[in-house]
């Protein structure tokens, strides 16, 4: 509890998340927090919304909190997305998959996707070179994921100018597509924890080095 209040007084300049000091008493005894000031901050707004939940049952783990995203490099954030598509890429051919890709589009176009399709969102010169290679459904997250990992994959065929406008891998690359999709990873490993969390490529992301974690 009390290192999420120091990790919103940090990224604030001094707020705190449950209010001035005339209310805060009041707030932390009813739950009723204000994380407006890192709402901009996703990762950093969940973590310390689960830092200072009410039920201390509910607030995680020492691990839990170091393994958080809101930790990682943008390197590694982009790598996570990676993963995520190559986990999805080809699940409506598997038995089953179709449950699979459900869960990761469920929710997806309001609280990844910003409440419409992705494809306004990108310059025209990216959708341009796009459209050459392969129709994308403008709807489904999965395709965005696609989009991310191929053009990161292939970042140097892409036009000088398409790489100017969307920056180069890691930093500036996951910048571009973060800034206007800021609940893509967290949505993304909200998914990945519930689904995949225990398999080989993604536990680097949620257990410890070493531990044996979920279905060890």
């Amino acid at each position: 509890f009390s290192l999420g209040c120091l990790l919103h007084f940090c990224l604030t300049g001094g707020g705190h998340p449950f209010g001035e000091r005339y209310e805060r008493d009041a707030n932390v005894l009813k739950g009723r927090t204000n994380l407006k000031a890192i709402k901009h901050l996703p990762e950093a707004a969940d973590l310390v919304s689960r830092l200072i939940a009410a039920d201390p049952a509910a607030r995680p783990s020492t691990s839990e909190v170091l393994l958080h995203p809101f930790w990682w490099s943008r390197e590694k954030r982009l790598l996570f997305l990676n993963d995520v598509s190559d986990r999805v890429e080809l699940e409506d051919r598997e038995v089953g998959g179709h449950m699979m890709l459900a869960e990761l589009e469920r929710g997806a176009l309001e609280h990844a996707l910003g409440g419409g399709e992705w494809v306004p969102q990108l310059h025209a010169g990216l959708l341009e070179n796009l459209g050459r290679y392969r129709r994308y459904k403008g709807d489904e997250l999965r395709d965005l994921l696609r989009v991310i990992r191929n053009k990161m994959n292939h970042f140097r065929e892409l036009p000088p100018k398409v790489q100017e406008e969307v920056g180069a891998p890691p930093d500036g690359f996951y910048t571009y597509f973060a800034s206007r999709f800021p609940g893509l990873l967290l949505h993304s490993y909200r998914f990945a924890y519930r689904n995949c969390a225990h398999e080989s490529q993604f536990r680097k992301y949620f257990f410890p080095e070493g531990a044996e974690g979920v279905g060890g």
